[in-house]
């Protein structure tokens, strides 16, 4: 049976979400935007349920990821916000392990981006639209719409990020499997078969 990684982008507005086998191949994207009015349970309700549903399809082994903001940027970040994105990335993570019994592993956004051999220059004046520029070369087949002013969508980014932590978390899967010889695809389904399987949580410093 095959192996699939979800990667995932939490956001409190837009969730990206990018699904790929350990081969690194882009199997499916998708992304969760939120009516402004719904409370952080009920997001995470959505969250949860839209989680199910690609488990349903793919049954996922592995899920990791982006690591929220752990400190203020200029101008960019409030203590509110940052504490509201925290909460939710906490209840998205159990939602997480209530349903698939696997802890998600936190991949910091640059560790994340080095894995996939992404290095923004600091002349970029839009960071999301050259990742997301990165990801298309990398991924031809990953189509986005644009705005009658010629820029992706809103959430096109949430996406782009979402594939770049499934191209890092797979990374790192392939990496532990090689160190104790496992096979890089599962000959079992942890749901299917009712066994759990615990993973430790991975946390990835800026390298």
């Amino acid at each position: 049976m095959k192996t699939y990684i979800l990667g995932i982008d939490i956001s409190t507005a837009v969730i990206g979400f990018a699904v790929m086998t350990v081969d690194h191949k882009l199997i499916t994207y998708d992304k969760l935007k939120f009516k402004k009015d719904l409370t952080l349970e009920q997001r995470a309700e959505y969250f949860k349920n839209k989680v199910k549903s690609i488990d349903s399809y793919y049954c996922i082994s592995e899920v990791f990821v982006e690591q929220p903001a752990m400190m203020f940027g200029r101008g960019k970040t409030t203590a509110n916000t940052m504490s509201k994105l925290q909460r939710f990335n906490g209840m998205c993570c159990y939602a997480i392990y209530d349903l698939l019994k696997v802890q998600a592993g936190m991949v910091h956004p640059n560790s994340a981006r080095k894995k996939m051999n992404i290095s923004i220059p600091r002349n970029v004046l839009n960071k999301k639209h050259f990742i997301i520029d990165e990801v298309k070369k990398k991924y031809p087949k990953f189509n986005y719409k644009l705005t009658r002013y010629g820029n992706p969508q809103p959430g096109t980014d949430d996406i782009a990020d979402a594939i770049v932590v499934a191209y890092a978390g797979v990374c790192i899967y392939n990496e532990g499997n090689n160190d104790n010889g496992e096979n890089k695809d599962s000959k079992w389904c942890p749901r299917i078969s009712k066994k759990t399987k615990f993973r430790t949580s991975l946390y990835l410093s800026i390298l």
